[in-house]
C-alpha cells in the first residue's frame, strides 16, 4: 500500500464529525445517564451539567463542517483527555454523594482512547499551521 492510500485510510479513520458523535453518546449513556439517581438532585443537577458537553459534541458535529469542525473537536476533547490524565496521574478521589471512585490509568483508558480519538481527529484534519500563518 502506498504512502498516499494509507494517508487516506487515516483520515478516513481519525473523521472529527464520527468521532465527535461517537465520543459524545457514549459520553452521554455511559459517562452520565447510567449513573443518575434521578432522586439525587446533587446528582441530576451535575448530571445535566455534563450532558452540557454531548450537545456541544453534537452541535459541532452536524452544524459545522471541515477545519471549524475539526478545530471544535480538538478544543472540546483535547482539554478534557489531558484532565484524564492528570487525574490518573495524580491518583484524584471522588467522593460523589457516597460514593468513591478513584481515577487510575487502567480504569480510564476506554474514556481516554474516545477523548483521544476524538481530539486527534481534530488535529489531524483542523489545518492549524495555517493559523500562524
Amino acid at each position: 500500500m502506498d504512502k498516499e492510500a494509507r494517508s487516506m485510510d487515516v483520515k478516513t479513520i481519525l473523521s472529527p464529525k464520527i468521532w465527535l458523535i461517537i465520543t459524545g453518546i457514549i459520553h452521554a449513556v455511559l459517562g452520565v445517564l447510567l449513573e443518575l439517581d434521578m432522586g439525587n438532585e446533587t446528582q441530576v443537577v451535575v448530571s445535566g451539567f455534563f450532558l452540557l458537553t454531548t450537545f456541544t459534541m453534537l452541535y459541532a458535529a452536524f452544524f459545522t463542517e471541515g477545519e471549524q469542525q475539526a478545530r471544535l473537536a480538538t478544543v472540546i476533547a483535547g482539554p478534557i483527555w489531558v484532565w484524564f490524565i492528570v487525574c490518573s496521574v495524580q491518583g484524584y478521589t471522588i467522593d460523589y454523594e457516597g460514593e468513591t471512585f478513584t481515577f487510575e490509568l487502567g480504569t480510564s483508558v476506554p474514556p481516554l482512547f474516545f477523548w483521544g480519538m476524538t481530539a486527534l481527529s481534530g488535529i489531524v484534519h483542523g489545518n492549524f499551521q495555517e493559523l500562524t500563518k
